[in-house]
């Protein structure tokens, strides 16, 4: 079984949450700097005792924010495995290839229309868009047969910025730097899949007959 069981891609970093986290970095990191700046001075001067416990705190709580900015990227990405895709965003999702339909490479905003989104949105998706230098953000769209869980409990992970529109059915968009890389690696661990699948089938099936004549030759 080992012999046929491919190893796990690679991870490819999903450029929304790098993005959406550096939105959060610098904010954090320079309330980190004022509230403590201003807690460390206010020993020397004239300062209200009674803001000096609250301004730690909030120097404290910023830079807990500051730190995991920094970590938590690390953990949103997309892996091809042998018999599934896992799409990670702190809670891992398992997508079984059985449940894939086409995967291709789509302009973001064929799907959602960069100036119909909210101002913070834009401010959100602008960078990427500027980044890939074309004029269009490119990603993978994976269309699905169905999701594996309900929506609604998916959304609560996941940004709507993974997920196909409401009226194009169950997928998840994947804003990656190596777009083609991830789509052909797809394609490629699904094809594997389907070819070992067929293997197991026709063993199954040989194993089957073989049984059958002997019980025949037995007769």
């Amino acid at each position: 079984m080992k012999a046929q069981t491919r190893k796990p891609g690679l991870k490819h970093p999903l450029r929304l949450y790098d993005q959406l986290f550096g939105m959060f970095r610098w904010p954090t990191f320079l309330l980190t700097v004022v509230c403590y700046g201003a807690w460390f001075i206010s020993f020397d001067i004239p300062f209200p005792p009674i803001l000096q416990t609250p301004l730690l705190v909030i120097a404290a709580i910023a830079w807990v924010v500051y730190i995991f900015t920094l970590i938590a990227p690390g953990f949103y990405y997309v892996q091809c495995h042998s018999n599934y895709v896992v799409i990670s965003a702190f809670y891992p999702l398992a997508i079984s290839y059985s449940r894939i339909g086409n995967t291709v490479p789509v302009n973001f905003a064929t799907k959602y229309p960069f100036r119909r989104q909210s101002w913070s949105e834009r401010r959100l998706l602008e960078p990427l868009f500027y980044e890939q230098k074309t004029g269009q953000l490119t990603v993978v769209a994976m269309q699905l047969r169905g999701y594996p869980l309900p929506p609604f409990w998916l959304r609560i992970w996941f940004h709507k910025y993974m997920f196909f529109p409401y009226q194009d059915g169950p997928g998840f968009l994947f804003n990656v730097r190596n777009w083609m890389a991830l789509s052909h690696e797809i394609e490629d661990y699904r094809e594997t899949w389907r070819a070992r699948r067929s293997a197991r089938k026709l063993k199954g099936g040989t194993i089957a007959s073989q049984v059958l004549k002997k019980g025949e030759r037995r007769r």
